[in-house]
């Protein structure tokens, strides 16, 4: 069974990287993740979002 996964960051400043760190130290392997481009969700409403 695969393991969704969905990133976010809300400013242009931050990363994923601390969401990656938490899925490896969970031992979540190969992950399907869904991302989106950081500052995204401060600017669209989240059905607007793609």
């Amino acid at each position: 069974m695969a393991n969704l996964v969905y990133k976010r960051v809300s400013t242009d400043q931050q990363s994923t990287a601390r969401q990656d760190l938490v899925l490896e130290e969970a031992g979540i392997e190969d992950p399907v993740f869904f991302e989106e481009a950081p500052g995204t969700s401060s600017r669209l409403h989240p059905l607007q979002r793609p």
